[in-house]
């Protein structure tokens, strides 16, 4: 919701408001339903490894799209690009839904039934420790983004006007950028006319980050194979 807001806001207020947000929100929690239901059920078709190579192969070239539609929207405000957004992100969660419905499954078919609920709740443990760290994770590169940004943008702006506005020299953005006084908003306000708007693409090292875990869950999943026998439970 954040990214959408910033990404489309500015450039498409009639189509992004309050209330689509909303929807937008409502919309995530079905789509993540729906992709436990069409993900589960086609991998007893196609096998519980290829529907996690679906997984990460789509959504690699998912979260890749998404800084190429941000800087498109920036170039070309259309509403193109935001239902090309809104596309790639409900496909996104629908994959998020339906990884939790099919890995109880895949675990059953790698180790068997037998200690699948123990195995499971390990594996749980695991994804919730992602769960925290990964939003930490991704505010610290959101922020460091936006930083080099309003850097970036106090370098175009005059040391006059830059004074004015906030009531230090540029000598002091480290610590006005501490106190949250200067942002990049701001400095848009003021900078020379033409200058490009960096909001679109303060997500763009996060979604990178992201699509590189992809990459490395790809290779990881790949690398499963059947139990060794050695290690399998002979019942007598």
């Amino acid at each position: 919701k954040t990214m959408m807001n910033e990404f489309f806001g500015p450039t498409l207020p009639a189509f992004v408001n309050g209330a689509f947000a909303a929807t937008y929100v409502t919309m995530i929690s079905v789509f993540n339903m729906l992709g436990r239901i069409i993900w589960a059920s086609a991998s007893d078709y196609i096998g519980r490894k290829n529907t996690y190579h679906c997984f990460f192969v789509f959504g690699t070239l998912l979260y890749l799209s998404i800084p190429w539609t941000a800087g498109q929207v920036s170039a070309d405000p259309t509403v193109t690009w935001l239902v090309m957004f809104y596309a790639a992100t409900m496909i996104i969660f629908t994959m998020y839904g339906g990884g939790f419905a099919t890995i109880p499954a895949y675990l059953a078919d790698i180790f068997g039934m037998r200690f699948v609920g123990a195995i499971h709740g390990r594996l749980l443990t695991a994804w919730s420790t992602a769960g925290v760290l990964g939003p930490l994770a991704i505010t610290y590169l959101r922020q460091a983004s936006v930083e080099d940004s309003i850097r970036s943008l106090a370098t175009k702006v005059e040391d006059t006007a830059f004074i004015q506005a906030f009531g230090a020299g540029k000598d002091q953005i480290e610590s006005l950028m501490a106190a949250n006084t200067v942002s990049v908003s701001k400095l848009m306000e003021i900078v020379p006319e033409g200058t490009i708007d960096p909001t679109p693409g303060l997500y763009n090292t996060t979604m990178y980050a992201m699509a590189a875990l992809l990459v490395i869950a790809f290779f990881a999943n790949l690398a499963i194979k059947p139990v060794a026998s050695h290690h399998q439970i002979k019942e007598d």
